[in-house]
């Protein structure tokens, strides 16, 4: 029977466009052409799953950004547009509101001590739920198995209880083989149906 019903953050609550994301901050580079500011600018490899596990903090990835970008902007104004181009899914998180009372609800995201401090604060309509499962305090990132065990085991939760949804199959398909309940994003319509369906069923 599920008693708890697990969300991811990203691309499900709050959707963004790295795009944009990329177009700001190279507006800013003193070292690298607009044209030819990319991805791997922004979003350094390996420092940014360690940013996302924990293991590096944002100010020292902060350092290594303004290094490799070119960015001479100041830790405060690179802060502001790591967060600034989210939008909330309302669908969703109208449907995640409407299941509180019936459910516990429980954030299990991969994300930095950035992103999501930031976020619920700026869209308070996201402050629904019972509890955290965040990538950069357990250690450890979707999909391994290791953060679906450690985010039940902080909260007390048994797998057959649960029903996450999630916009990357790769993290749902890592949580069905440990016995959770998963269902697949791509549009508010088609998740919400498949849920409902699925708490039906209980």
């Amino acid at each position: 029977m599920i008693k708890n019903v697990l969300f991811d953050v990203g691309k499900v609550l709050l959707s963004f466009d790295r795009d944009d994301t990329l177009a700001e901050y190279a507006r800013y580079s003193e070292t690298v052409d607009e044209k030819d500011f990319s991805f791997g600018h922004v979003f350094l490899k390996d420092l940014w799953d360690q940013m996302e596990t924990g293991s590096l903090s944002p100010r020292k990835y902060y350092e290594h950004f303004r290094e490799l970008s070119g960015c001479r902007i100041s830790f405060r104004h690179f802060l502001l547009i790591w967060t600034s181009h989210f939008v909330p899914t309302d669908e969703m998180i109208e449907f995640g509101r409407s299941l509180r009372g019936r459910y516990r609800i429980y954030f299990f995201s991969n994300t930095d001590p950035i992103h999501l401090p930031q976020l619920l604060y700026r869209f308070p309509a996201t402050m629904f739920y019972d509890g955290l499962a965040l990538s950069w305090q357990l250690g450890v990132r979707k999909p391994d198995p290791a953060f679906y065990t450690a985010g039940l085991e902080k909260h007390g939760l048994k797998a057959e209880e649960c029903l996450f949804v999630d916009d990357r199959p790769a993290n749902t398909q890592a949580a069905r083989a440990l016995g959770i309940e998963s269902v697949d994003f791509r549009r508010p319509s088609q998740t919400i149906s498949e849920m409902e369906a699925i708490l039906a069923g209980n």
